[in-house]
């Protein structure tokens, strides 16, 4: 008993470093990788910066196992013939990144690949073996839609016509892959729900935090909860994006913090309707 009581408590151990770790600081943009999320609110706290729910540790853990087999589909790209692959930008020497609107827009993809003389944006996903086997059978766009909404923001703002979409099979270690097209219509939607967005327009997806899609959503606790966010104009009902890629308070004229707490106004979305 006192073996396995050793052993438990090894493992508890590991969770509490994971919780102890600081919160890494929460994007002030929308990015592609939450364009694809169904709420306009989801987005809209991602553009205002507001804090995220703390991830437990084993997500965490997953999330950390997804850049080291990022790191691993990468090499083995290398090795094929007629492939070369860039992950950073030869300009900056960092990761590719496209963004508009002085920043308020932005997306980062894992690379540029080059295959037989033609150029692609590079995403690299991996997945369990039964979301890999839907990818498999149905293709990207009806198996993981938000995948497919992220890389049409990438060619949208990189104007690259296709992406080279590549999975690896966390199970069994095999690799299946698609060209995805440059869908207009597509990004013509999520533009325009960027835009209602932009415009302080954003409706929450639910009428209360019970919808499973609330429960695991990473803004949960500033949308349903009273978690503290700063006081700034990007966090006030009043605050405005500007082309720049600052935040303008139109109630007290603030572009650094507000210059009178007693204006302040702690921004929410619209409730569903």
């Amino acid at each position: 008993m006192a073996h396995q009581a050793t052993a438990h408590e090894v493992l508890t151990n590991i969770d509490l470093a994971f919780e102890a770790e600081n919160e890494s600081k929460a994007r002030k943009y929308i990015g592609a990788s939450g364009v694809g999320n169904p709420c306009d609110a989801n987005l809209a706290y991602s553009l205002r910066g507001y804090p995220n729910t703390p991830a437990p540790p084993n997500l965490k853990r997953i999330f950390a196992l997804g850049h080291i087999i990022e790191d691993i589909v990468v090499a083995d790209l290398k090795k094929a013939a007629n492939i070369d692959v860039q992950e950073n930008d030869p300009l900056t020497c960092k990761q590719w990144e496209y963004k508009e609107l002085g920043g308020h827009i932005s997306c980062h993809t894992d690379g540029m690949i080059e295959i037989n003389g033609k150029s692609y944006v590079l995403e690299i996903k991996s997945m369990n073996h039964n979301s890999f086997q839907k990818f498999l059978s149905k293709g990207m766009k009806i198996s993981h839609n938000h995948y497919y909404a992220q890389v049409q923001m990438y060619m949208a703002l990189s104007k690259v016509s296709e992406t080279f979409f590549i999975a690896y099979n966390k199970d069994k270690s095999t690799y299946h892959a698609e060209i995805v097209e440059f869908d207009e219509l597509e990004w013509s939607y999520l533009k325009q729900r960027i835009i209602t967005v932009l415009n302080g327009e954003a409706r929450k997806i639910s009428y209360d935090g019970t919808d499973w899609r609330c429960k695991g959503c990473f803004k949960r606790d500033v949308c349903w909860g009273d978690k503290d966010v700063s006081v700034e104009p990007s966090s006030c009902q009043f605050g405005e994006p500007q082309k720049d890629g600052t935040w303008l308070c139109t109630n007290c004229g603030g572009d650094k913090s507000c210059n009178n707490t007693d204006s302040y106004m702690r921004y929410h979305p619209m409730p569903k309707e």
